[in-house]
């Protein structure tokens, strides 16, 4: 080999070092930028959000009962009513004839009984006579059955003319109750806040097999409720009796107080076998206090407060995280984290993740790092094998520079704080942000806090 081929190799061999040590050095060097937050003790109120619209408490839906042309509208929308009031006027003409008609024919059904009954009475006499005689020995065996059998047909004839003249007084009360269902009268006190006729119109009649339609609505508008759909996921945090607040979006500086007086037991489902799926559950909100100016079919939403905490350990909710370990490897890094705690007096909890990822920290943590397994080689063998691997929910501790994972447990939540229960003190910083470091940051990054969220 030539002089001058050697030195080439030799310098690339220096270049390629000088780049490895550039990278290594880089590497132990490199500082990952974070937003930081101590846990601190905060009241934590818990809420489950939903939309819908105010309605009255109590309403009813005026529908005809009887088909007919409406021949008079006695009120309007915004008129108050008592029980009673005479709303509507349907046409009686046909109402009528029909219970005419009923009428002669419950006339002619009672002049057939009348004639059944004299029949059935004359044939019980014969009958009556003819037994005496033959239980004398003075009348003939076939004259006794003669009148027998003439009794016994003329009472089957009374009873059928019986029950024929039932059915017709059955019918003649039908159209009466008919033509007295032309009138429509007000059931309840209220305000008509609907009104959907008019004179001349046909109003069909609600029946067993067809809806009918409605006429008009009388409400009380004393009380109002905001009707919610509260997801399959909540709702079992909601209970009867909770306080919660009701913002009224023609009211946008105003929280109404509202208390939950009636929970759906029937799952309403909407968008089956599409991706917009869901499982919703009615909730009723009534307002504690009456307002004149609220009007039904005003939108709203409504904060039910499901729990309530006046001095929760919290830190924000976005710095929960999950990490996804091998758990063979865990395992391992569980039991030389319980033997490095012996050892250092350090936190169990703390010990064992660090283990698990491998902390290289110096500084009187020497005899922690016996038995302890880096998270690359956890995530490494899990890459490696079909292994089971196990979900932590944690967040990142900042510790003298360094991000440390630590496992939590979770309690109540409001919109931006999470209470945690186990696993972190009051006064520790973790990471808080921003959203794309807290997907990527691993166990022992160096740390540069530039701001609190």
């Amino acid at each position: 080999m030539s002089k001058k081929k050697l030195l080439i190799i030799i310098g690339v061999v220096v270049v390629v070092g000088v780049i490895i040590y550039l990278n290594i050095a880089s590497d132990t060097t490199r500082t990952t930028k974070v937003q930081a937050e101590k846990a601190a003790r905060r009241e934590l109120v818990e809420m489950v959000s939903a939309s819908g619209r105010i309605q009255p408490q109590t309403k009813v839906n005026i529908t005809a009962e009887v088909s007919g042309e409406i021949l008079a509208l006695l009120v309007k929308e915004g008129d108050r009513v008592n029980t009673g009031d005479l709303l509507v006027v349907l046409d009686t003409i046909r109402l009528r004839t029909e219970l005419d008609q009923a009428k002669y024919a419950l006339t002619e059904g009672e002049a057939r009984l009348d004639g059944a009954k004299a029949s059935h009475d004359q044939a019980e006499e014969e009958f009556q006579r003819q037994e005496k005689l033959y239980k004398d020995n003075l009348t003939s065996e076939t004259a006794y059955n003669d009148a027998k059998y003439r009794y016994l047909n003329a009472r089957a004839t009374y009873e059928a003319t019986q029950a024929q003249t039932k059915q017709l007084e059955a019918r003649y009360a039908q159209q009466a109750d008919n033509l007295s269902k032309a009138k429509m009268v007000a059931p309840m006190p209220g305000i008509i806040t609907f009104v959907d006729c008019e004179v001349g119109e046909i109003a069909p009649a609600q029946t067993a097999f067809t809806q009918g339609k409605t006429l008009m609505t009388i409400s009380n508008l004393s009380v109002f409720e905001v009707e919610v759909e509260v997801d399959e996921t909540e709702i079992n945090k909601v209970d009867l009796g909770q306080l919660a607040d009701i913002e009224v979006d023609a009211f946008p500086d105003t929280v109404f107080d509202g208390a939950v007086v009636e929970i759906g037991n029937t799952a309403l489902l909407t968008g089956m076998g599409t991706q917009d799926q869901s499982t919703n559950f009615n909730v009723k909100v009534i307002f504690k206090d009456p307002n004149v100016r609220i009007r039904p079919g005003m939108s709203a939403t409504v904060d039910i407060i499901t729990n309530r905490k006046e001095d929760a350990l919290s830190i924000p909710y976005s710095s929960i995280v999950m990490r996804s370990f091998d758990i063979d490897s865990l395992e391992r890094a569980r039991a030389g984290a319980e033997m490095a705690q012996e050892s250092s007096g350090e936190s169990s909890v703390v010990a064992e993740v660090q283990a698990a990822e491998g902390d290289q920290a110096q500084g009187g943590t020497d005899s922690l790092t016996e038995g302890q397994d880096s998270l690359a080689e956890a995530t490494d063998t899990a890459a490696e094998s079909e292994g089971k691997r196990e979900e932590l929910k944690g967040v990142f501790v900042i510790r003298e520079g360094k991000a440390r994972f630590v496992p939590v447990e979770t309690g109540i939540a409001d919109q931006t704080n999470i209470e945690i229960t186990e696993n972190l003190a009051e006064g520790d910083s973790v990471v808080s942000g921003p959203y794309g470091v807290l997907r990527t940051i691993k166990d022992g990054d160096n740390i540069e806090i530039t701001g609190n969220k």
